[in-house]
């Protein structure tokens, strides 16, 4: 007897027919850790306060699980990513970028709740705190950079930036366009500093800048990575006849109507963040204006444009991990293979285990540091940049590993967002200084004595309950074994060995720090007498860290817990 092929056994439906990924969840109601570090860093707030932070975030959930997860991966498919329109219809230069809707109505939602600007709301009538403004940060990359998260770093940049050393004419003229609300630039702000002879090495770029007779000047030269180009952006040149590098702003369009002088040659081709364009410009006589003190340019764009986006950098890629991590757990629930469910393969709940336990780790570590900027801590001039060089590596060896536990699934574009995620990992371990130039930043600040002694004082602070805990003794050896092995590579050994070994050193900076931190988090439910999960968290990254990430597992270890491994999973 012939049957129709839709009734053949291999077309019918099977373990992951139904299976949607996490779309349509609260990305904010799902996640322990953010619920976790957002209650605590307001636990001072007034009661009104925190309620309507607490709100506005968990909104923001809904639409990033939500419309804003449909719209990135709507305006990620071939023929909806930006495109460069260099003329109009009648031949007159425009270096036009034309987004898809998708893209543009993305951007709008993200813009209009007010992720960077919300201070800029006449409703809102509390402070814009770190915690809340970095909580939106964290939740906004979940759907990976989507042409909305790279955009918005640079525009809260520039935000400060004007806050800070903006004149009052420019804060006038500009805020209301990058931050206003109902502003009509939704490309918002952008960042042009790198050049072809150099990117981190700002110093030897060759853009020169000329101060014109009316006060403002005239920029000549090229830049090679022009991230976001829209209204408004920040660069670097030059001024003229000194090897001083100034930092300037530039607007679009002239106050007269016409095109500043710039022409885009072509956009990138870059592996990852594709949602917003990058191109190459040349500078043609552009029309700029002083941004601060102009001997000041260097020190300007590290203190206000590059730690705010370093900020955004560990934030957003611990945000994209999360993702990963969200979706794996979910795929693991529906997937058998060989009879059985995939979570009943011990090396399998290991992986999510360890994702899980590095993830949540780094969140957690991530906004221990927003917080120590927001106070102008000095061991912030550690932890940011450790934080930009961790989690962008970091969430690149997650959103890898979340890849592989989906199989053949997990390389299909259309089937998770994965290889997005993971693409716009690596971007962000580029972005802002690759990790050789990063943990210089962080080697050198650790050898500034006042520095390297509030960090060793804030490793005091959050571990000065955990003798009191037996249950956390072995956590805290491997604490302090790390800390004395900190301690002998910054005081011990020679320059040239911390010279080449600083990737080294970075990582050893950051073990202790996550080791500080889970102690801490655990010894405060301890101390408050709460029940607690971070317990299981700190012995377990104690044992990663003690005998590496792909060791054996030992069995008197939280790896053959059960209870552990069931509040790994369910976290």
């Amino acid at each position: 007897m012939s049957h129709h092929i839709s009734e053949h056994p291999s077309l019918q439906p099977f373990d992951i027919s139904e299976y949607k990924g996490v779309r349509g969840k609260n990305f904010y109601d799902i996640d322990p850790a953010l619920q976790r570090v957002v209650h605590r860093y307001a636990e001072s707030f007034a009661p009104d306060h925190k309620k309507a932070m607490e709100e506005h975030i968990r909104k923001y959930g809904e639409l990033v699980g939500g419309i804003l997860d449909e719209l990135t991966e709507e305006c990620h498919k071939e023929g909806k990513y930006g495109e460069v329109v260099k003329f109009d219809r009648t031949g007159k230069r425009i270096d036009f970028i034309k987004y898809s809707e998708e893209q543009k109505l993305a951007r709008k939602i993200s813009y209009d709740h007010g992720v960077v600007n919300l201070d800029f709301h006449p409703e809102w009538k509390f402070d814009f705190t770190h915690i809340h403004r970095y909580a939106l940060t964290y939740l906004m990359n979940m759907n990976g950079e989507g042409g909305v998260a790279c955009p918005l770093a640079m525009t809260d940049g520039i935000i400060l930036a004007l806050k800070k050393i903006g004149t009052e004419e420019q804060k006038k003229k500009y805020l209301p366009l990058v931050a206003g609300k109902g502003s009509s630039s939704h490309f918002m702000a952008g960042q042009y500093v790198t050049e072809r002879v150099g990117g981190s090495n700002v110093s030897a770029n060759r853009t020169i800048a000329k101060k014109l007779p009316n006060g403002k000047w005239e920029l000549t030269g090229e830049k090679w990575f022009c991230s976001n180009p829209g209204d408004l952006w920040v660069t670097t040149a030059k001024m003229e006849g000194t090897n001083t590098v100034g930092m300037f702003l530039v607007p679009r369009i002239k106050e007269n109507g016409e095109l500043n002088g710039h022409h885009i040659l072509r956009k990138k081709d870059i592996i990852g963040s594709r949602g917003k364009l990058t191109v190459e410009i040349i500078y043609d006589k552009v029309e700029a204006e002083e941004f601060g003190r102009p001997g000041h340019g260097l020190v300007n764009l590290i203190r206000y444009i590059i730690k705010t986006s370093r900020l955004h950098v560990g934030l957003g890629s611990s945000g994209n991990a999360r993702r990963s991590v969200m979706e794996a757990s979910e795929y693991a629930k529906f997937r058998t293979a060989y009879g059985k469910k995939i979570l009943e393969f011990p090396s399998f709940t290991k992986t999510l285990a360890e994702m899980q336990i590095l993830q949540t780790g780094n969140c957690f570590v991530n906004f221990r540091s927003a917080n120590l900027s927001e106070k102008d801590h000095d061991a912030a001039e550690i932890t940011v940049p450790l934080m930009k060089y961790k989690s962008s590596s970091q969430a690149s060896y997650i959103t890898q590993k979340a890849i592989l536990t989906l199989g053949g699934n997990g390389i299909i574009g259309d089937f998770s967002p994965l290889p997005r995620l993971h693409n716009d990992s690596i971007i962000n371990e580029t972005w802002e200084g690759t990790h050789l130039i990063i943990t210089d930043h962080c080697l050198h600040a650790l050898q500034k004595p006042k520095v390297y002694t509030a960090f060793q004082s804030l490793l005091d602070e959050l571990t000065k309950s955990v003798e009191n805990h037996q249950e956390l003794k072995n956590a805290f050896e491997v604490f302090q074994t790390k800390r004395k092995e900190l301690e002998h590579c910054i005081k011990n050994e020679s320059k040239d060995w911390k010279d080449m070994n600083r990737v080294y050193i970075a990582d050893v900076t950051y073990q202790v720090f996550l080791l500080a931190e889970f102690l801490e988090q655990a010894a405060y439910d301890m101390t408050n007498k709460l029940p607690t999960k971070y317990l299981y968290f700190a012995n377990g990254y104690a044992e990663m860290v003690r005998d590496g990430l792909e060791a054996p597992r030992q069995k008197e270890g939280v790896f053959f817990d059960s209870k552990a491994i069931e509040t790994f999973l369910s976290f």
